[in-house]
Parts: C-alpha cells; sequence; structure tokens
C-alpha cells in the first residue's frame, strides 16, 4: 500500500507526519514484556480499528500501550501531584444556565453574547466556549491572531467575530469561579502540556518510563489543545513522534501543522 509521510522543515526531526498508513504502526508489533510505544487515539473508534487490524494479523500488542489524550495528561498530573478531575458536560451546562440565568437579573450582564446565541440556550452558549478552546487553546497569541484577524474583516463580520470570542473567554472564566475542578478535559491536556514544560520532560518519563514513541491515531482535526501537549513534548523530552492524519483532511493538517506548533509556552493560557 502506497504511504505518504514526510518530514516537514520548519519541524523538529522527532515528528514525523503522515497521511493515512497506519501499515507503519502495525508493521512495528512484537512481542515486548513491557510496551515502548504509546498508541494515542482521540476517539474510541480508532483505538479498537488499530487493535482490531493488530488481531487479523494475529500479531502481539505486547510492544504498545493504548491510550486517549485525557488519559495520557492524567498519568502525567498524577505524577506531579496536579489535580486531574474535570467537571463532565452535564455539569458544565448546568453551571452555564446558571451563569445565563444570574447574567440576566443583573443591569450589567456577566456575559455579553453575540448575535445568534440564543441567552437562554446553555448549549449554545457551551459550543461556543468550545469552539474557541478548541482552535485557541486560551493561548495568548492564538487570542491575540483571533483578535488581529477579526480586525480585517469587513463590518459587522469583525465585531462579531471579536464578540464570539469575548463571550467565550468570558464564560471560561466565570466557570473557573463556579469550580474547583478542571472546566473541561482539555484544561487537564493544557495542565498536563504545562507540567511536561516546567518539569523538563520529567513528568512525562515518570508516568511513561518506558516509552520511546508515541502515535497519534486517526487524526482528523487537530485541536489546539492537542498540538500543544504534542508541542510540549517535542519541546522537553526526546521522544519519537508519529502523528497519522486521516486521508481526505490530512494533507490540508499535515500543511497546517507548523503553524500550529508556532506557539511561545504551550499550554499558557490568557487567563495568567
Amino acid at each position: 500500500m502506497e504511504h505518504v509521510h514526510a518530514r516537514h522543515d520548519e519541524l523538529p526531526g522527532q515528528l514525523t507526519l503522515h497521511v493515512g498508513d497506519e501499515e507503519l504502526l502495525l508493521d512495528r508489533a512484537r512481542p515486548r514484556v513491557r510496551p515502548n510505544e504509546l498508541v494515542v487515539a482521540p476517539v474510541e473508534l480508532h483505538k479498537r480499528n488499530v487493535q482490531r487490524r493488530l488481531r487479523e494479523r494475529s500479531a502481539s500488542k505486547g510492544a504498545f500501550e493504548f491510550e486517549d489524550p485525557v488519559g495520557a495528561s492524567r498519568s502525567v498530573l498524577d505524577e506531579t501531584n496536579v489535580p486531574s478531575k474535570a467537571i463532565d458536560r452535564i455539569d458544565r451546562l448546568a453551571l452555564v444556565r446558571s451563569l445565563l440565568t444570574e447574567s440576566e437579573s443583573r443591569e450589567a450582564a456577566r456575559v455579553s453574547l453575540p448575535p445568534g446565541v440564543p441567552s437562554r440556550d446553555p448549549q449554545s452558549v457551551e459550543q461556543l466556549r468550545t469552539e474557541v478552546e478548541a482552535l485557541t487553546n486560551f493561548h495568548p497569541e492564538r487570542v491575540g491572531a483571533w483578535r488581529s484577524g477579526a480586525e480585517s474583516l469587513y463590518e459587522p463580520i469583525d465585531a462579531e467575530s471579536e464578540r464570539q470570542l469575548d463571550a467565550a473567554l468570558d464564560v471560561e472564566r466565570a466557570l473557573r469561579e463556579r469550580t474547583s475542578k478542571a472546566v473541561s478535559e482539555a484544561e487537564l491536556v493544557r495542565r498536563a502540556t504545562r507540567a511536561i514544560t516546567a518539569t523538563e520532560g520529567s513528568a512525562w518519563s515518570d508516568a511513561y518510563p518506558e516509552i520511546e514513541r508515541l502515535t497519534l491515531v486517526g487524526v482528523s482535526s487537530l485541536s489546539a489543545p492537542h498540538a500543544d501537549l504534542v508541542h510540549s513534548l517535542l519541546l522537553a523530552t526526546s521522544l519519537e513522534i508519529h502523528v497519522h492524519f486521516r486521508r481526505g483532511t490530512g494533507e490540508f493538517l499535515r500543511s497546517r501543522t507548523p503553524a500550529l506548533l508556532d506557539v511561545t509556552s504551550p499550554g499558557r493560557e490568557v487567563f495568567e
């Protein structure tokens, strides 16, 4: 089978990007007492697909440990005694609903929503917060780029774009005041990202002492939280990292990866 993989000139030598062709991963299957490769799948289905293909080959899974980004992040946080619990979506929606009700009863609303986002619909507000988090990871440089991009748009789209950003940031701040846990699982990924760089990689090596390679599979979109986690590993460890993009969106995502990694201090937040 033809495989497409490349090292981009602007990317660290530790990182290899692939479009499709998980055959390269499957070919590394062999018996081992302890796994030396962490296979990270953002979606459970992709993990099961890899495991199924290994069974079809009658190949040993001994070389592989399987996890998702949040699970890997929790393992890192547990090594650094950083809280690793997050509220779930149901609790988050309840907090958003409470926030919206409170804003309605005040003369000055706590959260000013942009046009098109119903003020009584917590799901729409949470969707906006989630989308901004996925695109920016609340990193100051990405938030600044959003504002700069909004300024280049025509009225009234420019103002609407900036209001969407501000609303999402306001909601995130308010939610943090209402819970002692992480607001989202993406926040756990950010915490782990910061822990990896702050400990110069020891938080990762303590959590995964035998792991020499990380393979991210089934990637149909590379969110900013996941990109920053990869970035921190590239900065602080000697880990070999492979990212397998799905065919269809893979070529575009591969071309966008240098820009996604082009931030300083991955995991930093605009709220600091």
